[in-house]
């Protein structure tokens, strides 16, 4: 039967480069109809379904976290100079500065995650324990970072003045992230927690890529004045 079809087809196309391309689909199909029948039915049932049994708990494999690693491997290749000499004390200052916002953010991205109502939270919640991690992660490295240089021997008031620049210039960052945490969970494009949740962590990655670029900014503004404390 499907033979006698198939040959009334062919009979009626008058085109030999029709026929051609008819008999090689027929052979595609009948050679490959396992295939195509599992492609089929793959894509069937997984329409619509996206990211929608995914757990928040799987962006713990996030490339986030190589990003804070490979920030800090990128500062941590920086030299500083003063007044045309190369200045140790800035280059090594700049790399701890780096070394402890990657721990301490990391520390907070992983906490958020393993947060274990973060799959069910309301809306309203879940951006709120966002925005208050976000504000830990800043008051946790400041404070690592503001310890380990007062324990070094360097003045408060010196400090503080590095503490200010590098502020200075993450603001804008720091300020597009509320806004774009703000889009997030306002917006129809993100249904769900995993979605949101995806959304904050590549915002952060993004953020953290311009890590390196601020940190150079905020110590190439430094005077050299710590050139010659023991640190």
């Amino acid at each position: 039967m499907y033979d006698k079809i198939t040959y009334r087809l062919l009979e009626s196309i008058e085109s030999p480069i029709l026929i051609s391309i008819l008999i090689l689909l027929i052979v595609f199909i009948t050679v490959y109809k396992t295939s195509l029948v599992d492609l089929f039915k793959y894509s069937v049932l997984n329409i619509g379904k996206g990211n929608a049994d995914k757990k928040v708990k799987e962006l713990r494999s996030h490339d986030v976290f190589n990003t804070l690693k490979r920030s800090a491997n990128e500062v941590k290749l920086m030299k500083f100079y003063t007044h045309g000499k190369y200045d140790k004390v800035k280059t090594k200052m700049c790399y701890d500065f780096t070394k402890n916002k990657a721990k301490h953010c990391a520390i907070h991205m992983k906490k958020i995650i393993d947060n274990p109502n973060i799959d069910s939270m309301d809306l309203d919640t879940l951006k709120n324990l966002v925005l208050r991690t976000q504000v830990d992660m800043h008051v946790d490295y400041i404070n690592a970072t503001r310890n380990f240089w007062l324990d070094k021997g360097i003045e408060k008031e010196d400090v503080e003045h590095i503490v200010h620049l590098f502020e200075k210039f993450r603001y804008d960052v720091v300020n597009s992230f509320e806004h774009r945490i703000t889009a997030f969970f306002g917006s129809g494009y993100h249904p769900n927690n995993f979605e949101k949740m995806l959304a904050v962590f590549d915002m952060w990655a993004m953020g953290i890529d311009l890590l390196p670029r601020d940190m150079q900014t905020t110590f190439e503004n430094l005077n050299g004045k710590f050139k010659d404390i023991k640190y």
